[in-house]
């Protein structure tokens, strides 16, 4: 049998995206994955046709919450027809698209789910706020409710 991993890091990641950062209360919900694609950790999901799906971000449905990660997962992400852990109210770890700032409002992008602090030709996710700051791209907290 060949070995299964043959390197080891010295130091793990910090964070990891879709990660529940701390012990605060959050609600998370059960939801199936209805893209075929599936639904990365930390991504955006929307409201899918039927009342218990979600999708990735599309451009005309409602903002549900935030996948959250799950390691049990062999692709790294939610398969279609999985059910989807989905974060409605807590601290979720994300990519910030650019440098955001603690307090700054949280809007995604409709067409392609990225997560920033600019409002143009965005979606804004309701009471979601960066709980962390970053001087560019990078991970960050969010915020929700």
């Amino acid at each position: 049998m060949p070995a299964v991993q043959t390197t080891y890091s010295a130091q793990y990641a910090r964070w990891v995206e879709g990660m529940n950062l701390n012990m605060e209360p959050s609600d998370v919900v059960t939801r199936l994955a209805e893209d075929v694609e599936g639904i990365g950790f930390g991504k955006v999901c929307v409201q899918g046709t039927a009342d218990n799906q979600v999708v990735d971000s599309e451009a005309t449905a409602k903002f549900v919450g935030i996948a959250v990660l799950d390691t049990t997962r062999p692709t790294g992400k939610y398969e279609q027809y999985e059910n989807v852990a989905v974060m409605k109210k807590g601290v979720i770890v994300v990519t910030a698209s650019e440098a955001v700032a603690v307090g700054d409002p949280v809007y995604y992008t409709p067409a392609t789910g990225v997560l920033s602090k600019t409002s143009t030709s965005n979606t804004l996710i309701p009471n979601a706020t960066w709980d962390t700051s970053t001087a560019g791209a990078g991970l960050a907290a969010l915020r929700l409710g």
